[in-house]
């Protein structure tokens, strides 16, 4: 093997790991036994789904999301078996439920990485005993309107809805719920991603979730697993019957704010009460927070933990701004939604993998998680994956960096451990003495708020309505269909 090959890999630790992990998380065995598994009618014939996998990937890697750049760099270097245009083509056929296998089948595999030490966040003590589960939906914005149905039509394009999990403490996103329309409500999603989530997690969980999941259904989808809990903020037109065995009771949080707390039951006696205690937080000059929950026992679970949990699902939102605008999900490849959610799930596997890398650099340079930038940490990994692409030989980093095959896993029943603990190792001995000071995150800085009038003047006129690009398209199809009846 080229001693000069061996060595430029050696001092890429960056792309060493982000190459290892992703063969550990998604190796062509797996790839090919999920599309197996999920294809519905696709096929494969000379392009593979871990080849069309890996090309996405580079994509958003090496051409920050520009797929164009990738498919003319493979084809140049004769690496490309298929015309551009049929790439393009194979990513609108991916199906939905493929895409949502891959995200689960690799979140699954790296969750065990995280070190014990250098969680994402710390939560009370009371809630030791439960994994929290943070969860919201999510927009694809901005889609391209070069489909022909597409073409002329007003406002924006939305190119899919996804609902996501993310597990608190590990800050990793696990599972997700895909549906082709953009404009789906979050709710009826939420029965397909609990069970995912309970197909990979045996504690009992806490549900967060935000007040368009603080009705009366999605609480009881949310417990229908003995021992799970729910902790979700509802709006006013929830109405509590009060208890009048228990009183209000009133307090002052850390900050000083108000809260009051009340038992009794929401919904309808005829489709069944739920007995729930609501924590009401007063803040001043703002709309005050609701929660519900069926933690109970106020003594067990304080009202200041539960708030302070809460608050903590501001998380999930930092996760969707990181992978729009650093892991290039505004750029787009594919214009179907299909297209776009494949895309999506590849940009939360690649948050994910950056996830362990940042608990490992963390460990190496005595920092905690969350004062290392994730944005810093993928610039390097993206600096050094172009210094290997250029300079490096793709064969020598298959027969480096591929796990081994005895120590490869299938799921969790059926995972060696000897190889979970030899993968740990292997990524503490390569980032070794890497830390950088650059990575450290930068203080908060604290965002001046406009006046109404003049936020007004800054918003440009004109169209501001959004479509779907799903419904544009079985629009297009019914009309197709209409004609030639007629």
């Amino acid at each position: 093997m080229d001693g000069f090959q061996v060595e430029l890999l050696q001092r890429l630790p960056l792309t060493q790991s982000v190459l290892r992990l992703f063969s550990y998380m998604l190796d062509e065995a797996l790839l090919s036994e999920l599309f197996d598994a999920y294809r519905g009618r696709c096929y494969e014939d000379v392009l593979s789904f871990p080849a069309l996998t890996y090309l996405v990937r580079d994509a958003l890697v090496l051409h920050q999301g520009s797929g164009h750049q990738t498919f003319v760099k493979e084809q140049v270097a004769e690496r490309l078996p298929v015309a551009m245009q049929n790439v393009y083509a194979k990513l609108a056929r991916v199906p939905l439920a493929l895409s949502v296998a891959l995200l689960r089948a690799g979140g699954e595999r790296l969750v065990p990485l995280v070190p014990a030490n250098r969680v994402a966040a710390v939560l009370p003590k009371s809630l030791s005993g439960l994994r929290v589960m943070v969860f919201d939906g999510k927009q694809i914005k901005n889609a391209a309107k070069r489909l022909k149905v597409l073409r002329g039509l007003p406002g924006k394009m939305l190119g899919g809805k996804l609902l996501v999990a993310l597990d608190l403490v590990r800050g990793l996103v696990i599972a997700i719920e895909a549906d082709p329309d953009g404009e789906r409500n979050d709710v009826p999603l939420v029965p397909g991603l609990v069970r995912q989530v309970h197909g990979q997690v045996a504690e009992p969980i806490l549900w967060v979730g935000d007040r368009q999941f603080g009705g009366i259904r999605v609480p009881r989808w949310l417990i229908e697993r003995p021992g799970d809990h729910f902790l979700v903020r509802c709006t006013v037109s929830v109405k509590l019957e009060a208890d009048p065995q228990r009183p209000p009771r009133h307090g002052v949080d850390s900050e000083g704010r108000r809260y009051t707390e009340e038992w009794g039951w929401v919904g309808s006696a005829k489709k069944g009460r739920l007995y729930v205690r609501r924590i009401t937080l007063e803040r001043e000059g703002a709309e005050a927070v609701i929660l519900i929950t069926d933690l109970l026992d106020e003594h067990r679970w304080s009202t200041a933990d539960l708030l302070v949990t809460y608050l903590q699902r501001w998380g999930i939102e930092r996760v969707f701004q990181k992978i729009t605008e650093v892991f290039h999900l505004e750029t787009l490849i594919g214009c179907s939604p299909q297209a776009m959610i494949f895309q999506a799930v590849l940009c939360f596997l690649l948050y994910d993998i950056i996830q362990v890398l940042q608990a490992y650099v963390a460990e190496d340079g005595g920092r905690s998680r969350d004062q290392v930038s994730t944005e810093m940490l993928f610039r390097d990994v993206e600096k050094q994956m172009s210094a290997w692409q250029e300079l490096g030989d793709p064969e020598v980093a298959v027969a480096l960096l591929a796990v081994p095959a005895e120590k490869r896993h299938s799921g969790p029943d059926t995972r060696p451990s000897h190889s979970l603990k030899e993968m740990c190792r292997w990524l503490r001995e390569t980032l070794k003495g890497c830390w950088r000071d650059e990575w450290t995150k930068s203080p908060p800085k604290r965002k001046r708020s406009l006046p109404k009038e003049e936020l007004r003047a800054t918003v440009p006129r004109g169209h501001s309505g959004h479509s779907s690009t799903w419904r544009c398209i079985q629009a297009a199809k019914s009309q197709t269909k209409r004609r030639r009846r007629s």
